[in-house]
């Protein structure tokens, strides 16, 4: 009985990040929905029920809080060239700068696009606004995306790059 009801504890957890919209829980709400049962243990299994169906399961620390990211191999259609372009600037800007980019600065540096693509990652979740910090941060939805390459972006090559 109590195998039984740990297996149904894993289905719903799974169904549950599968179908959620944002793609993106704090590890506390899993740990309540784990109903008592080992957390490690649950998150291992439904982790290896995503796997199987071609997802991975991350988790990344944002705001003082580890959340856990559904992503999947390939590139998201909703995002342009230019958003991806755009967010990969920004990560490499906050780890050689500063995690929290001043939003005045944002909006001098990216003028040109700041109605079109970091309006967009704002509004999907990619780039999080503090106005009454004046600051953006990059949420864990938005490295998530670039996960294969967030490792690789350094300020000065992308610069480099541009300038040849």
């Amino acid at each position: 009985m109590e195998q039984e009801s740990y297996e149904n504890t894993v289905r719903e957890i799974t169904k549950i990040v599968l179908t959620s919209p944002q793609k993106m829980i704090r590890k506390e709400d899993l740990v309540n929905l784990s109903r008592g049962f080992d957390f490690e243990k649950i998150i291992s299994d439904v982790y290896r029920n995503l796997t199987k169906v071609g997802f991975e399961f991350i988790s990344s620390n944002f705001l003082g809080h580890k959340y856990y990211i559904l992503t999947s191999e390939g590139k998201d259609d909703r995002i342009s060239p230019s958003q991806y372009g755009t967010l990969a600037l920004i990560i490499a800007l906050s780890k050689e700068v500063d995690e929290n980019i001043n939003i005045n600065d944002l909006k001098e540096i990216f003028f040109e696009v700041w109605d079109t693509d970091i309006q967009f990652l704002i509004e999907n979740d990619y780039l999080r606004k503090d106005d009454a910090l004046s600051i953006i941060k990059v949420t864990p939805l938005g490295k998530s995306l670039l996960k294969d390459v967030i490792n690789a972006l350094e300020l000065k090559k992308i610069i480099n790059f541009f300038k040849s």
